[in-house]
């Protein structure tokens, strides 16, 4: 019986049907070739077709009629990985079985020809959630494959493999789909479904989906359930959105600095029973878009109301929003870092505004050169701050140990990079580190900790750094205490530390 479900009714099932357009171009090469790799990463975010993409390739490698790359879809092998019976593809969720035994227990069977097939393929999904060990035993294998095996590892997190690992296999990357491959992707449903599309539908759930296939197909498919005709009004209902709540509303009191006006219209979005999460995320596509058209991408567009921002400013909304979206999960008031992001603008502009006002004259040149010295001294200070947190980073880590020792070894595996007003800037190496530490919890600790030891307040924002070896990490001497800290910064991630 044939699958009502979109995304798997609709599955490409050749590689010109993939939709990410680089994804698909550099497997048709290798394919065209005849000369398979032993071990391919696919990395990307969630539902850009990866593990579609897996089966495609393991029937590429057993196709007995391929043709210029493309799998025939009739032979018995192809038939049989489609309909999910071959016994020569194995489909191994790396969540579910991450330990040794698992691998070591692949690793044999591994060395027994094909049933069927001319290769056996392994297709590891979310292998970055393995064990040390686990990585250590596949490594081996990796490094001597048999000759009938190939291997397709999946993930969403590739900063999360070991180097060892990656080196070893030709990497695809599938990146975020863009807002006109996802409409493409849903068109292909549209006819094949004999839907009834109001104009906008499409690129409404496109710019909602954040670049994933898989749940914009969902949206379509929940919409589909209701008729045949699917228009705008009930698509935006269906994400939890409705016409009262554009962003722009938000924007144009905040360009004329109106901060009650803006908590009264957060407060209405409320009381509309918007979701604040999609609605702050619209906010920042808005921004978004008005950033790049600052810098001269005119096809990106710009919102009328930016236009009263200049790009620095613009830079600013982002960063108060985008610390807001993220607070939102850990925030008892929902919408309180969505206010506090306001009042922060607004305090933000009445500086902006004293300044301002001293530079036009307003004030005698007495003022001007007083405020002149403040300034300089305020660099001097900011300079002379970021010295001293980097002095004093061992007193530092040595007071939040006590308090948490998994925070204290994210901190070590990372460094201070500048310090701006009240912002500390640290620079991470690691995607995992950067998100435990933006945590509420964590934040506040690092927060607290650091501003009781330099004697004034602190706001914490992480970035995100180069990729850094052991020896590159400065606040550890030595390669053992590296690795420690890694083996710790894994635990946190595993959910297995507080």
């Amino acid at each position: 019986m044939e699958s009502t479900t979109f995304y798997l009714k609709y599955r490409p099932q050749k590689l010109a049907d993939l939709d990410l357009k680089e994804a698909r171009e550099g497997l048709l090469r290798i394919a065209k070739s005849g000369k398979f790799p032993h071990a391919l990463l696919f990395a990307g975010p969630k539902g850009t077709g990866k593990t579609s993409a897996a089966r495609i390739f393991a029937k590429v490698v057993n196709c007995q009629n391929l043709r210029q790359g493309e799998p025939c879809n009739k032979c018995d092998a192809c038939q049989e990985i489609t309909a999910g019976t071959a016994l020569d593809l194995i489909e191994v969720d790396a969540a579910s079985n991450r330990g040794i035994d698992d691998i070591r227990n692949l690793r044999e069977k591994i060395k027994l020809s094909p049933a069927k097939l001319k290769y056996k393929v392994y297709i590891i999904d979310e292998v970055h959630m393995l064990t040390t060990e686990a990585f250590n035993a596949l490594l081996k294998t990796l490094e001597e494959p048999p000759e009938h095996a190939i291997f397709i590892l999946c993930t969403t997190a590739p900063e999360k493999l070991p180097e060892t690992i990656i080196s070893r296999c030709t990497r695809f990357n599938f990146k975020k789909a863009k807002v006109g491959e996802i409409v493409n992707s849903l068109k292909k449903i549209v006819s094949g479904e004999k839907l009834e599309i109001e104009k906008g539908v499409l690129e409404e759930i496109a710019h909602w989906v954040d670049g994933s296939f898989r749940d914009a197909h969902k949206i379509l498919e929940q919409l589909a359930i209701e008729g045949k005709k699917i228009t705008l009004v009930r698509t935006k209902e269906i994400l939890g959105q409705v016409e009262e709540l554009a962003p722009e509303k938000l924007l144009g009191f905040l360009a004329k600095k109106e901060t009650k006006a803006a908590l009264k219209e957060i407060d209405r979005v409320v009381q509309l029973g918007g979701d604040l999460q999609t609605y702050t995320l619209r906010i920042l596509d808005t921004l978004r878009a008005g950033l790049l058209a600052k810098i001269g991408l005119e096809e990106a567009g710009e919102s009328e109301v930016l236009v009263d921002f200049d790009l620095e400013q613009i830079k600013t909304l982002i960063d108060l929003f985008s610390r807001a979206v993220s607070e939102m999960r850990f925030s008892p008031i929902s919408q309180l870092p969505l206010e506090l992001a306001v009042v922060e603008w607004g305090e933000s502009n009445k500086m902006s505004t004293a300044k301002c006002q001293m530079s036009n004259g307003k004030s005698d040149s007495g003022e001007v050169q007083n405020s002149q010295k403040q300034s300089n001294n305020a660099s001097s200070k900011s300079s002379l701050q970021l010295k001293e947190i980097e002095e004093k980073w061992p007193e530092i880590l040595a007071k939040i140990k006590p308090q948490n020792h998994s925070v204290e070894a994210l901190l070590k595996a990372s460094r201070p990079l500048r310090f701006e007003g009240e912002f500390l800037t640290l620079e991470v190496f690691y995607k995992f580190h950067k998100e435990r530490l933006e945590t509420e919890k964590c934040r506040r600790i690092v927060e607290e900790t650091i501003g009781e030891v330099v004697g004034s307040p602190v706001k914490l924002k992480c970035v995100l750094g180069e990729k850094k070896n052991s020896r590159a990490i400065e606040q550890s001497n030595n390669e053992e205490e590296n690795l420690d800290i890694l083996e710790v910064a894994n635990k946190i991630f595993n959910g297995k530390m507080n």
